[in-house]
C-alpha cells in the first residue's frame, strides 16, 4: 500500500503497457526499492533491492520516488476503519507488541486487538474472512494472522504461509507450544530484526527463528546485542507489551447542564440559541463545515430524545443554525424539566473560509440553500424533493425525483436550461404519467394522424407537425420500448397534444398510437 510522491504519479503518455513500475527512497545516499508491481515482481524485481541493480535487470524500468506522508495517512484511515472490527486499532511500528492481530501489505501493517471482540463477528475465523472480503472489495491485497502477541502476529502475517498464519489464541502451555512451533521455521527478520543483525546471525549460521529458541538468553544478548533476546521473548509471550491504540475522533459537541431544571419555553430557545453559537464556533476553529446537526436533551426521569437537522449543503453559519432551529424549542416537552442539552455536528469535511467582495450581497445559490434548509426544517428529511435531469432523450426518464444537495448540483438550473442540441424539438408544459393509448385514423402509416380518439371524444386534427424520431437505449435491453415517432397535433378547438406512433412499419412491426403529454 505504497503512494507514490506528489506529481510522480502520472505515468508517461507514451509508457509501453507491459513496462514494471517501483517506487524508491533514498537510504545512505543509495535508492533502494521500497515496492514494486505485480509486473515488477513476476520479473525478479523485489524490496529492498537497489534501483541500480533493478534497472540493470529491467531496463525499461519505470520509477517514482515514495511519498511517506501519504503512506502514513492511509494507514491511519485504514486503522480507523478497522475499528468496526475492534475497539483497539493502531498502524504496526516495530516497537509495537502486545495481545492482537496484523495486517501486513507491502510492508504496511495494523494491529488490532481483538480479544473480547471476536464473538461479534461469530468468531476468530468469521472476523478474519470478513475483513479479507471488505479489503478485496476495496482493492487491497492483505495477508491476515492472529496470534497471541503483536510480535508473533506480525511475523506470520508476513513470512508464514496462509494456512499457518492462525498459530492460537491463548498463551497457555499447549497454545505457547504450538506458538513457538509455528515461529520455528520463520527467517530471522520475522523478529523486526535489523538488516545488519540478520545478516551477521547468518554469518554464524542463524537463519532460523527455531534455531535461536533453545539457546541461552545470555550469549545470544552479548554477540548480537539484547534486541535479539528482546523480540524474540516479545513474540513469545514472556514479554508483556503492548501498542498505543489511535483515539477515536472527539465528536463537535456543546453541551449544556443546568443546576435547576429548565421549563420556561424562553429558556429553551435562549440555550438553542448559545448552542447553536457554540458549535458553529468549534466548526470554524477547525475549518469544518457540517451537513448535520443533532439537538438533545434530557429530562430529569432520565428520558434521552435528539431532533435531527439536515442541511442541503456543509454549513457553520450561527445565524442560519438559530434560523433552523427556532421552531425545535416548540416542539421539546420538558415535562418537569430538562437536566442538560447538547449540540453534535455530524457529517463534517473541510472548507475554507468564504471571501466576498465589499458590498458583495447574498448569492442565488445561497439563497436557493436557505430555503431548502428551512423548508426542510419545517417538513423533516426526505419531504423536500428536487426534480433534477438525466442524460436520457426518452422523455419520462429524462428526470428524476431526489433529495435537495447543492454540493453535487442536485438543486441547480439544470431543469430550465436550454436543450443540449439547439435544433431539438419543444417539450410539452404537461406530461402524463403513463402514456394514454389511442385509436387512431391516419391516412398512411407515416403520416399524422387525421383524427383519434381520446376518453370517448373524438379529435380531428387540422394541424400537425413532425415526426421527431426518439430511439430507446440500445444499451439498455431491459428498456421495453421501441422507436417512437413524436408528432405536435392540434384540434379544431385548438388544444394541442404530444402523440407518438410507437412501432416501425417498415421493420414488420405492428405500430401502437399513444397520447403523452399537453402544449399550451
Amino acid at each position: 500500500m505504497r503512494r507514490a510522491a506528489a506529481g510522480a504519479s502520472e505515468l508517461p503518455s507514451d509508457l509501453p503497457p507491459d513496462a514494471p513500475l517501483v517506487l524508491t527512497s533514498a537510504y545512505h545516499g543509495a535508492d533502494l526499492v521500497d515496492s514494486v508491481c505485480r509486473l515488477a515482481a513476476r520479473q525478479g524485481l523485489h524490496p529492498g533491492m537497489r534501483l541500480a541493480d533493478a534497472r540493470a535487470l529491467r531496463p525499461a524500468l519505470v520509477s517514482r520516488d515514495s511519498d511517506d506522508a501519504a503512506d502514513a495517512a492511509d494507514l491511519l484511515h485504514l486503522a480507523r476503519w478497522a475499528r468496526r472490527y475492534c475497539p483497539l486499532t493502531a498502524p504496526a511500528v516495530a516497537e509495537a507488541t502486545g495481545a492482537g492481530a496484523a495486517i501486513a501489505r507491502d510492508g504496511n501493517g495494523l494491529w488490532l486487538d481483538v480479544a473480547g471482540a471476536a464473538h461479534l463477528k461469530g468468531g476468530i475465523r468469521s472476523l478474519l474472512a470478513d475483513m479479507a472480503r471488505s479489503l478485496r472489495a476495496a482493492g487491497l491485497t492483505a495477508r491476515l494472522a492472529v496470534a497471541p502477541t503483536c510480535g508473533a502476529a506480525w511475523a506470520l502475517a508476513r513470512y508464514a504461509p496462509a494456512a499457518q498464519r492462525y498459530a492460537c489464541t491463548r498463551l497457555d502451555s499447549p497454545g505457547a507450544r504450538q506458538l513457538a512451533g509455528s515461529l520455528a521455521g520463520l527467517p530471522l527478520a520475522a523478529l523486526r530484526l535489523d538488516g545488519t543483525i540478520c545478516t551477521a546471525m547468518a554469518s554464524a549460521g542463524l537463519r532460523r527463528i527455531g534455531d535461536i529458541l533453545g539457546m541461552p538468553r545470555a550469549p545470544l544478548a552479548s554477540r548480537f546485542g539484547s534486541v535479539v533476546t528482546a523480540r524474540l521473548d516479545a513474540a513469545l509471550g514472556h514479554v508483556n507489551e503492548s501498542f498505543t491504540p489511535i483515539a477515536p475522533p472527539r465528536p463537535l459537541l456543546s453541551l449544556q447542564n443546568f443546576a435547576e431544571p429548565l421549563l420556561a419555553p424562553e429558556d429553551i430557545h435562549a440555550v438553542i440559541d448559545r448552542l447553536a453559537g457554540e458549535i458553529a464556533a468549534i466548526l470554524q476553529q477547525n475549518g469544518l463545515a457540517a451537513r448535520r446537526l443533532q439537538l438533545g436533551w434530557q429530562r430529569v426521569d432520565g428520558a434521552v430524545m435528539a431532533r435531527d437537522l439536515h442541511l442541503s449543503r456543509p454549513s457553520r453559519d450561527a445565524a442560519g443554525f438559530r434560523r433552523l432551529l427556532a421552531e425545535a424549542g416548540e416542539a421539546i416537552n420538558p415535562e418537569f424539566g430538562l437536566e442538560r442539552m447538547w449540540m453534535e455536528a455530524h457529517d463534517c469535511s473541510p472548507q475554507a473560509p468564504v471571501t466576498r467582495a465589499f458590498g458583495e450581497g447574498v448569492s442565488v445559490s445561497e439563497s436557493r440553500a436557505s430555503l431548502v434548509d428551512r423548508l426542510v426544517a419545517r417538513l423533516g428529511h426526505g419531504a423536500v424533493l428536487h426534480m433534477k435531469a438525466r442524460d436520457c432523450w426518452q422523455p419520462e426518464a429524462a428526470q428524476y425525483m431526489a433529495y435537495p444537495d447543492m454540493e453535487s448540483a442536485g438543486f441547480d438550473d439544470s431543469m430550465n436550461a436550454a436543450p443540449h442540441c439547439l435544433t431539438a424539438a419543444p417539450r410539452p408544459i404537461r406530461l402524463l404519467a403513463h402514456p394514454h393509448r389511442l385509436a387512431v385514423v391516419a391516412l398512411l402509416p407515416d403520416h399524422p394522424p387525421a383524427q383519434f380518439v381520446w376518453q370517448r371524444h373524438t379529435h380531428k386534427v387540422v394541424r400537425a407537425s413532425g415526426p421527431e424520431r426518439i430511439a430507446p437505449q440500445w444499451w439498455n435491453a431491459a428498456g421495453g420500448t421501441r422507436t417512437r415517432d413524436y408528432f405536435r397535433l392540434q384540434d379544431e378547438d385548438g388544444a394541442c397534444f404530444w402523440v407518438y406512433r410507437e412501432g416501425l412499419p417498415e421493420r414488420g412491426e405492428d405500430p401502437g398510437w399513444f397520447l403523452h403529454g399537453f402544449f399550451a
